[in-house]
């Protein structure tokens, strides 16, 4: 017969793994790593815990004979994995009874309301930075530093702008705002090799960690999450090309 729990440990339980589910999910985290990460806290908590995650919504039931059901949507991810790795350590922490459950709570309210580590000028930088890079590496032209770094800028602040936008759009604007730049800077500024300028501010919008993520998703057995992973990420590939496509299209008429 399973153990009766009281409503309040039950509600207590589930708010906790809601909590941490989400933030794992909303900083990049894989599908499996979540739900271990819930498993973690129900054993810590010697409630059964049974989870289902999707790349956009949580499913989690805490309890046995009488249960709690609670869901919650993830509609924002971004990659953050200075909160996945906090998440990750009070869960084990949690588990291993090195902390107590209060304090596992606290912390993970700490982690959902923690403010980003780097500020918003640092990301303008590395973006441009990394963009020039990725020009040198395409072609090692040094003229091209500058268009390279005021793309890096460009493309950072059109994702900034079009944030509330759908992935697909959003992506489709920001290759289309980048190769719209690298042809008038090409065609009336500095000639500049345009290929690898419009190659340099691509490369970071690729979505490496969604694929990175699905392939995890599929090895762990997760069909459902790996499958919405591998087409949120062909479809942000999508988005790039149909984009630079456009902008090409549109700079040989300006």
């Amino acid at each position: 017969m399973a153990k009766p729990y009281s409503k309040h440990a039950l509600r207590q339980v589930a708010n906790l793994c809601i909590k941490a589910a989400r933030v794992l999910m909303a900083s990049g985290a894989e599908t499996a790593r979540v739900e271990n990460t819930v498993s973690y806290i129900g054993r810590a908590c010697k409630i059964p815990v049974e989870s289902f995650a999707t790349p956009t919504g949580i499913t989690i039931t805490v309890g046995g004979e009488k249960t709690i059901t609670v869901v919650t949507r993830v509609k924002t991810r971004t990659i953050d994995l200075d909160k996945v790795i906090l998440i990750n350590n009070i869960s084990r922490a949690l588990a291993a009874g090195k902390i107590p459950f209060q304090v596992a709570e606290r912390r993970v309210d700490e982690v959902l309301h923690q403010k980003p580590i780097f500020s918003e000028w640092l990301i303008y930088f590395s973006q441009a930075v990394c963009c020039a890079g990725f020009a040198l590496i395409f072609e090692p032209n040094p003229r091209l530093i500058p268009p390279a770094l005021l793309v890096g800028l460009l493309a950072k602040y059109v994702e900034k702008k079009c944030v509330t936008l759908p992935p697909f759009l959003l992506f489709f604007i920001n290759a289309l705002a980048v190769t719209l730049f690298a042809n008038l800077y090409c065609n009336h500024i500095f000639p500049v090799e345009h290929w690898a300028l419009v190659l340099a501010g691509i490369v970071p919008l690729l979505p490496g960690l969604a694929l990175t993520n699905a392939i995890a998703d599929l090895m762990a057995g997760e069909l459902v999450a790996g499958m919405a992973r591998t087409i949120d990420a062909l479809l942000t590939g999508a988005g790039l090309a149909a984009g630079a496509a456009a902008g090409i299209s549109l700079g040989q008429i300006l």
